[in-house]
């Protein structure tokens, strides 16, 4: 009788346990959407984005760092006024950037500087050209997603992907050829939460020859730009856009480097107004008095 008490109890412990189990994995699967559907829910966040998302301005801090042989040869600090303003629906990217430094220090001293241009376009904002290539038509459907890694019990809302260019598409559509090779592919950070995108890291490019601003090295260099993003406020409505922006150009052999780090905040809607005055006609007709 005890062996038959022992194996009735043992085998209701694993029914209910394979119970709880299975239980667990439906109410995971409820949790966690599938991969389509996540991917489905970020494409109209990014779409409202993209369709929403007004011209504004924002104040763009950015730290330029020179390293050679582990030892900071110089270091430079811009606080700039950045202003982003919508182009037309066909351009590259969305958003035209112009800058209006504020202030600018080089090794701690402060400079009359008064303009910012990134040397390299990799190194302007964000705004538009990553998170609508990814996930915007007519470019997102040229990409392919897979999990890098199923959200843990740590970091249970947070999935990370891998998008490459899917080069099995016939025929290759003529948006997909055009990627340009840095946005080949990238691996994306996605909040499961609000399903928005809250990192992109590009693809890591190597030998890539610089006429500017490192041609005093004369060598080629390794770099991932990465960019992450989160929830701003801009004229009552939400939005998700770059809060930092880093990159660093590693010298593929040598001991140099220049790194990039931008940082953004105090995003408001840029307006312009225009006064229209116009004169009546019968006072602009009177002729003049002799």
């Amino acid at each position: 009788m005890k062996q038959a008490h022992h194996f009735f109890v043992g085998s209701l412990a694993a029914i209910c346990l394979a119970g709880y189990l299975s239980m667990s994995a439906i109410a995971q699967e409820e949790k966690s959407p599938d991969l389509a559907q996540t991917i489905s829910k970020v494409r109209e966040n990014v779409a409202f984005l993209h369709n929403k998302l007004p011209d504004f301005i924002c104040q763009e801090e950015v730290t330029v760092r020179q390293t050679e042989n582990a030892k900071t040869t110089e270091e430079k600090h811009y606080l700039i006024s950045l202003r982003a303003v919508r182009r037309p629906q066909e351009a590259a990217n969305l958003f035209s950037e112009s800058r209006e430094v504020i202030s600018a220090t080089v090794n701690g001293k402060a400079v009359n500087e008064r303009k910012y241009d990134p040397p390299i376009h990799w190194l302007r904002g964000g705004l538009a050209r990553d998170l609508f290539t990814f996930f915007d038509e007519p470019t997102s459907s040229c990409y392919e997603f897979k999990p890098v890694s199923t959200p843990g019990a740590t970091d249970s809302n947070t999935l990370v992907l891998d998008a490459t260019l899917n080069k099995n598409l016939r025929p290759l559509p003529t948006e997909c050829a055009h990627v340009p090779e840095s946005l080949a592919a990238a691996r994306v950070w996605i909040d499961l939460k609000a399903f928005q995108v809250v990192r992109i890291q590009e693809k890591t490019i190597h030998e890539v020859q610089f006429s500017k601003p490192f041609a005093r090295t004369n060598g080629s260099f390794t770099f991932s730009p990465i960019i992450e993003y989160s929830p701003v406020s801009i004229h009552g409505s939400d939005y998700w856009l770059p809060r930092t922006k880093s990159v660093d150009f590693i010298k593929t052999n040598g001991q140099y480097s220049d790194s990039y780090m931008s940082q953004y905040r105090e995003y408001h809607k840029f307006d312009t107004s225009v006064t229209i005055t116009t004169i009546p006609e019968d006072q602009g007709s009177q002729p003049a008095n002799r």
